[in-house]
């Protein structure tokens, strides 16, 4: 029995030996849609005090399509697995008009942080000489959620006579599972240059403001990264 023991804690030891420590760094190309929002601001700039002063639509929640993500991560064989963070990602709109008899301003900040685990399979590697890497493919799976701040302030006021400031904020998450595929290319043995596509499906991120007015946002879509990574 002991010998047993002994050969299993061998084996595990041996595979502890072989794995790495990973560090990567990725920034890219992300989209995310944006249509409920803008479909809500334009729906608030039909309706009074917004339509009464002749608000003008400023800004109309454009898609910032710069992600910056960090993985940290164990690499066992061609398994790796570990936490991913980042992909921040920020739009907002406003309505506003601003004269001598008074100002109207209504002004939306969205803001969506996803943080998550991962695990990569490197279904192919080529080696140029025994022991020695030079490029791989890889299959990955992300299950994460999105971390979403929603922030909504303005004023109404007319001949110096304040009828109306708000300021409000939410807080929402939801699941979202990003699943992509890719290559590295080791330039040294713990050095890589990566590229990488894939979708990130994501739920809806769904409030309800204290002026009743319905809003969402879906952070899913389309994923172009490419960056460096480090094995200890």
């Amino acid at each position: 029995m002991r010998k047993y023991i002994f050969l299993t804690i061998a084996l595990l030891c041996s595979g502890l030996l072989r794995a790495q420590f990973t560090v990567s760094y990725s920034g890219g190309y992300s989209s995310y849609d944006t249509g409920d929002m803008s479909s809500m601001l334009k729906n608030i700039q039909r309706r009074p005090p917004a339509s009464t002063v002749g608000a003008k639509l400023v800004d109309n929640f454009p898609v910032k399509n710069l992600t910056h993500i960090i993985d940290v991560g164990y690499l066992i064989e061609q398994h790796e697995f570990g936490l991913k963070g980042g992909g921040y990602y920020s739009t907002g709109g406003k309505l506003s008009i601003k004269d001598y008899s008074g100002e109207y301003a209504n002004r939306f900040i969205v803001n969506g942080f996803r943080a998550g685990v991962y695990y990569k399979n490197y279904f192919f590697t080529y080696e140029n000489r025994p022991g020695r890497e030079l490029f791989s493919f890889f299959g990955e799976v992300s299950p994460g959620i999105y971390l979403t701040h929603f922030k909504n302030d303005g004023v109404f006021e007319v001949n110096d006579k304040e009828l109306d400031r708000f300021d409000d904020t939410y807080k929402t998450s939801c699941f979202s599972l990003l699943t992509q595929i890719g290559t590295k290319y080791y330039v040294t043995r713990n050095i890589n240059l990566h590229l990488a596509v894939g979708y990130d499906f994501s739920a809806k991120a769904q409030w309800e403001t204290s002026a009743n007015n319905s809003a969402s946002i879906n952070w899913g879509g389309v994923r172009f990264t490419g960056g460096v990574g480090f094995s200890f």
